[in-house]
């Protein structure tokens, strides 16, 4: 470019993006081709459009070849379709980016973008935004727990809560057995709940 050559660097410029492309595809995981994708992209607003891209539910518009389906086409009905998905699941995303980190967090960059672990964090504070967006809120620990409840399970906070007001009363909750000898562990476990290993 400072000799003037505009249009052959915008050609190698254009072939080297197309190569790297190429050898993405080559990778078996849409994470980690996720993942080297947002590493090559140059701004957040560019991030946020490929993660939105990727994170989008899809209808498919191939209907399993089942007999099921067969006999519902035969009688004039319609097939069942799958329950539409995006191109990277988030949490799947998430699992590859802890596990690039995990791998390959010390390697640092000659420019200035800095080492790997900050983008990769960076990304995954993107990539989070963008899900929430899509999919809406998580839930906490306990709205989990509270649906279970509702949903004729018991939640553990409200265990806790029945063997705190047992043993404020003076007695055990019928899960508990304070006098209780080794017999009713499982084999190979102490009464912490640790393994033995070995002898007595």
């Amino acid at each position: 470019r400072d000799a003037g050559a505009i249009g052959p660097a915008n050609l190698m410029k254009r072939l080297r993006l197309r190569a790297i492309e190429e050898k993405d595809k080559q990778i078996t995981s849409k994470e980690l081709r996720l993942i080297r994708k947002l590493l090559r992209a140059d701004d957040s607003q560019e991030r946020e459009k490929i993660l939105e891209d990727a994170f989008t539910p899809r209808e498919n518009l191939l209907v399993a070849g089942t007999a099921e389906n067969a006999m519902k086409a035969m009688d004039g009905e319609l097939p069942e379709r799958e329950k539409p998905m995006p191109d990277v699941p988030p949490p799947d995303f998430i699992n590859a980016c802890k596990a690039v980190m995990l791998n390959f967090g010390n390697l640092e960059y000659d420019d200035d973008r800095g080492d790997l672990a900050s983008r990769i964090k960076q990304i995954a504070a993107e990539a989070e935004v963008v899900a929430t967006r899509i999919y809406g809120q998580g839930m906490s620990v306990r709205d989990q727990q509270d649906r279970a409840w509702k949903e004729q399970t018991t939640s553990i906070f409200d265990l806790e809560k029945m063997e705190l007001e047992a043993e404020a009363r003076g007695e055990h909750a019928p899960w508990t057995n304070p006098d209780a000898d080794d017999d009713m562990f499982l084999p190979g476990f102490d009464a912490k709940g640790r393994m033995k290993i070995g002898g007595s």
